[in-house]
């Protein structure tokens, strides 16, 4: 209604002043009694309500979607009324519906296609980076064999950060709710990443609770896990400092610290590592940061409904504390 009265008030301004004037000048002539003055004003007033009533109701649904909060999209190409302007209108919104439908199936079709030729691409690199394994193990002990198997590492964990970010639009088909027992995942993923440890020269220090399980999928919260860890010694390496991994369970909730005493993260950046592709001044000083570690870690914490919470003093070391819901 507010929409109707400001598209017609210029209108109902000019029409009203217009027979105003013309009966004043007729009463200032004589040419008309006060009480014909009264019944001009009364059908003129009768006649200005009909015309915007039937003004209103012709198309009123164009009032009405202008007025509402549109849900979906679907709605603006409802019926808009037999005016002219209506059916206008709504040929109008049709046309750019079905416009937008399209670009929207396209885009669709090429993230499909995308997301399909990722995956592909993944696990092609991974045949040979098997053969390469397969080398280091026949050449094991060789100074050249072991130097491949870091880098083997970083080009695996590479991949996986491509494979799970290409897969995080759809991560509802990839999802696998289950109890996750915590401490035995954590080990079971230190074990893997042995190696990390001795070449960056960081000491572990593992302060963990027994028999924690929560509901979680497996592959994803490992992940995650894996990116906070790698972080952590990556920005500790070389001064042989501490790694500290702390699993306790308090209240109804279940506490993950992963503690390091690296460089730290100056106050400026703190509040966009979770950002996409932002590497911060540390990433620009380390030189091997992609700015999408944290950026996926975040995504995937919030589609599982976990909680992650990050503190850091440049110079002294960063806290990364995973929250998660006990097993209820």
């Amino acid at each position: 209604m507010k929409v109707f009265i400001r598209d017609h008030l210029a209108l109902i301004v000019i029409y009203i002043l217009s027979f105003t004037l013309t009966i004043i000048y007729c009463m200032l002539t004589k040419a008309l009694k006060a009480t014909d003055a009264m019944y001009i004003v009364f059908f003129n007033l009768l006649l200005l309500i009909c015309f915007l009533v039937y003004r209103y109701n012709a198309n009123k649904g164009i009032y009405d979607i202008l007025s509402e909060d549109i849900a979906f999209l679907e709605e603006s190409t409802k019926d808009l009324g037999d005016s002219a302007l209506g059916e206008a209108m709504g040929a109008l919104l049709e046309k750019q519906y079905n416009l937008y439908q399209g670009k929207i199936q396209k885009y669709n079709q090429n993230h499909k296609e995308h997301l399909t030729f990722m995956n592909h691409w993944v696990h092609q690199m991974k045949t040979p980076l098997s053969v390469i394994q397969l080398y280091i193990q026949e050449n094991e002990g060789e100074e050249m064999a072991e130097n491949l198997k870091v880098e083997v590492d970083k080009l695996n964990k590479g991949l996986n950060m491509a494979m799970y970010f290409a897969r995080l639009d759809e991560f509802e088909k990839d999802f696998h709710a289950e109890k996750v027992d915590l401490y035995s995942l954590i080990i079971e993923m230190l074990n893997e990443e042995k190696r990390l440890f001795i070449k960056n020269r960081v000491l572990l220090e593992l302060k963990l609770e027994e028999d924690i399980i929560i509901y979680s999928d497996k592959k994803w919260i490992k992940f995650a896990i894996e990116q906070i860890i790698t972080n952590g010694v990556k920005y500790s390496k070389g001064e042989n400092k501490r790694l500290t991994i702390e699993l306790k369970k308090v209240s109804n909730m279940v506490v993950l610290d992963v503690i390091d005493r690296g460089v730290g993260i100056p106050k400026k950046d703190i509040k966009r590592v979770f950002d996409a592709f932002y590497t911060g001044e540390n990433g620009r000083v380390f030189g091997e940061s992609t700015g999408m570690g944290l950026y996926i870690v975040k995504k995937v914490c919030d589609s599982l409904q976990h909680k992650i919470e990050i503190e850091s003093k440049a110079g002294e070391g960063t806290r990364v504390r995973l929250i998660f819901r006990g097993e209820l």
